[in-house]
């Protein structure tokens, strides 16, 4: 048994509690989450500090994170800094809301980023909401919270829905609330006792969090908690189907039975979902006529926070590696060809920035789509991150890759496989942000099968 490290709670007002949880998946021990609430001056201060070391794609990653947040008196956020570090990268980010408007900055060891955007009304966090529940009489019904997410830089919303006591007992005779928590395609149940301190919270793919002394919190068997692989478990399987050379798939037609209507954007220039077959048809060589489906929308040109394609480095390092190809297909075909023979290829759990990968030149599928996707587009092509699927040996796994708009038609890459066009086992669920990463967690109990596929010069039929 080994200690996880200890982090300092800064040091000002006065200490009113400090809670520590430990941190599992599936009943392994990853990590452990410290809370810690000051009352200043001014209002109130919370501080949450997270550890995670756990295997990813078979490498050991450890992931801290550490958030400072200034409350007035009804809970409603007024500043917040949140520092996340992973995989070799760091990224902080600050946010305040001033005068109507939400002051954002990203700070990343290649510099600083502000934006601003007006906002009225409040924001919340998630650490605040048991004690927000306990000031509002935990009260039963479901409303929605609007909150500000550091990991993408934006205003959101959560949907929470007060069940009621806990009737299982769960805490002996303790009085304690149930809690439903919506965040996109994230689902938790919360466990708060009438203090307003939260006791465990969980989800239904295995995560939980318990309320620990902190001895016990921080101890952390390294040898227990290596067991799970998480994008092993999050793996997909075929129906017990084998596809011999998914590489070579130009055409690829699978059944999803189960799978919720309205959650994926599973229609695209190479993708067809057809609701009441349940099948989905997947053809690396383009499946609509119309070559402007799906329309270019001004987010597939436009600068975000992490993918900065206006940032000179962007733009240099675009120019640069283009130099001497005479259309945008040859372009992005450089892009690709670059990143792929380039970019050291590394399992990495990062908030990606363009700028920051172009400096480092590594990572996996989500820095090398991030960094492909920022010099297309400073080269005015319009490009977009997908989200979804790649199969590779009897198992479909978390995957991002790119598409671009150029001479015309929508074009697929995959800079860290080096393929153009990909494969037609590349599955696309959405498309969009850092926010869509955990796209994988909406397919629920849906179950995949084998229909048919199409080899490069011969093919294979069910």
């Amino acid at each position: 048994m080994a200690a996880l490290p200890d982090f300092n709670i800064v040091e000002t007002g006065d200490l009113v509690s400090d809670n520590y949880y430990s941190i599992t998946f599936q009943g392994r021990k990853m990590g452990y989450n410290r809370v810690a609430k000051r009352i200043l001056p001014s209002g109130t201060m919370f501080q949450e500090t997270s550890y995670y070391k756990l295997p990813v794609g078979g490498v050991e990653q450890e992931i801290t994170s550490e958030g400072l947040m200034t409350v007035d008196d009804s809970l409603r956020m007024k500043m917040m800094t949140f520092d996340f570090s992973g995989g070799g990268y760091k990224t902080t980010v600050n946010a305040a809301l001033r005068n109507g408007a939400l002051d954002v900055e990203i700070k990343t060891p290649s510099g600083r980023r502000r934006t601003s955007y007006p906002y009225e009304g409040a924001l919340y966090t998630s650490t605040i909401i048991p004690e927000l529940l306990k000031m509002r009489g935990f009260r039963r019904g479901r409303f929605e919270l609007p909150t500000f997410d550091p990991m993408t830089a934006s205003a959101r919303t959560y949907s929470l829905h007060v069940i009621g006591k806990d009737r299982l007992k769960r805490f002996g005779d303790k009085e304690v609330w149930e809690v439903r928590l919506m965040f996109g395609p994230i689902q938790t149940a919360m466990f708060i006792d009438t203090s307003g301190t939260l006791l465990m919270e969980k989800t239904p793919e295995g995560f939980m969090s318990v309320l620990e002394e902190k001895k016990k919190a921080l101890r952390f068997d390294a040898h227990e908690g290596g067991g799970v692989d998480f994008l092993a478990e999050f793996s997909l399987p075929l129906g017990g189907e084998v596809i011999e050379n998914p590489r070579d798939a130009v055409r690829f037609e699978m059944r999803i039975k189960g799978l919720q209507a309205g959650l994926f954007d599973l229609d695209d220039f190479n993708q067809s979902w057809d609701a009441d077959s349940e099948i989905l048809t997947v053809d690396s060589r383009g499946l609509h006529r119309d070559s402007l489906f799906p329309k270019i929308v001004p987010n597939d040109t436009a600068e975000a926070m992490n993918i900065q394609c206006h940032d000179r480095r962007i733009v240099a390092a675009a120019e640069k590696i283009t130099k001497g190809a005479n259309s945008d297909t040859e372009r992005l075909i450089a892009i690709n060809d670059y990143l792929y023979k380039k970019m050291s290829k590394q399992t990495t759990v990062s908030i990606p920035s363009a700028v920051d990968v172009l400096r480092k030149m590594r990572g996996d599928c989500n820095e090398h789509t991030t960094l492909f996707v920022a010099l297309a587009r400073s080269l005015g092509i319009p490009a977009r991150a997908n989200v979804g699927l790649l199969y590779m040996d009897g198992y479909f796994y978390y995957h991002a890759w790119p598409q671009a708009f150029a001479d015309g038609r929508w074009q697929s890459f995959d800079a860290t496989l080096g393929q153009h066009p990909v494969d037609a086992t590349h599955i696309k669920l959405t498309s969009g942000g850092l926010d869509q990463m955990l796209a994988l967690l909406r397919f629920g109990n849906a179950r995949m099968s084998f229909v048919e596929i199409d080899y490069k010069g011969k093919d294979a039929k069910r």
